[in-house]
């Protein structure tokens, strides 16, 4: 099964019609050859003085406050744009992450107290956060660990292999059933730039297990919360691609059936009523997002037809 070319059009046209300027540049960018600086033109507008990102750049989130959790989202974009370390938002950014750092802990707060005073979603309110994010000794910190190694040459060797090392300790305590977003942090540090080889292969050999274990492969639970095959293998070329390879075929298929007739793809998640008018835009702005995401997977699979 592929994504027919007329629903193409209607995705790509609901992300020019109705999505972030930031989609609308991504879009322009992946599809069109658009350039890459419409991109950057548009993230930086989420970026604050202090350097971090904030301004519901994560769609749930819709405080103006730096977070660890939006900058860690800018910072893959940069690299998945391959965006080197001499833009300068890039540098600003990993300064502020390095001003937030708890030493004493050794760890990032996923997102400021003073967030608790802007509307949200209800896993970001402050009663419980640190044990609904596990202390956050894997979200954010291991993604972030990622990109502090993809762009090296901006912070130490040595605080960046205590912290890998730090993370590697405390990954091969967890069960090989994780959340989705520890699993998602996880394989993001493992597909970052400049890790140690030996790193690397202890990364692997953990993620292999968890992998089959945390991701939802059955097919009838896929439109309630859950991580779903393509959300954490998005290329055939992954070297976790042959564990649920028939997963990924029927979620690619599944996508595919389910695309809403205005062209775009919408979050499986609400807000329970919290915040209804905030939840509009904020939904809004994840179909744009996400309308984005399965097409480039879809693409990345050559789910499309030409």
């Amino acid at each position: 099964m592929k994504l027919s070319s007329a629903s193409l059009k209607r995705a790509i046209a609901f992300i020019r019609n109705e999505g972030r300027p930031l989609e609308k540049a991504m879009v322009h960018h992946l599809f069109d050859g658009g350039p890459k600086n419409r991109i950057l033109e548009e993230l930086v507008k989420f970026q604050n003085p202090d350097g971090g990102f904030g301004n519901a750049l994560e769609p749930d989130l819709r405080s103006s406050e730096s977070s660890a959790l939006c900058t860690s989202f800018a910072l893959e974009l940069f690299a998945d744009l391959n965006v080197t370390c001499g833009e300068p938002m890039i540098k600003k950014a990993i300064e502020f992450l390095m001003r937030t750092y708890d030493r004493d802990n050794h760890v990032w707060r996923i997102i400021p107290e003073t967030a608790e005073a802007s509307p949200h979603a209800p896993w970001w309110n402050n009663n419980r956060l640190e044990e609904t994010f596990g202390n956050f000794l894997a979200n954010p910190r291991a993604n972030i660990c990622g990109y502090l190694f993809h762009y090296h040459e901006l912070t130490s060797k040595d605080f960046r292999t205590d912290l890998l090392t730090r993370i590697l300790a405390h990954m091969e305590t967890e069960e090989d059933k994780v959340s989705g977003d520890t699993l998602l942090c996880y394989l993001s540090l493992s597909q970052c730039n400049n890790l140690p080889m030996d790193a690397s292969a202890l990364l692997k050999q953990k993620l292999v297990q968890m992998i089959p274990a945390s991701i939802e492969t059955d097919n009838t639970k896929w439109g309630e919360y859950c991580l779903k095959p393509t959300w954490a293998v998005k290329s055939p070329h992954s070297p976790y691609h042959h564990l649920i390879a028939e997963a990924i075929d029927k979620n690619l298929d599944y996508e595919i059936q389910n695309q809403e007739e205005d062209g775009s793809w919408k979050p499986f998640w609400n807000w329970a009523g919290a915040y209804p008018q905030d939840w509009q835009s904020a939904e809004r702005e994840w179909r744009g997002k996400i309308t984005l995401d399965v097409l480039r997977v879809l693409a990345a699979f050559g789910k499309m037809e030409k």
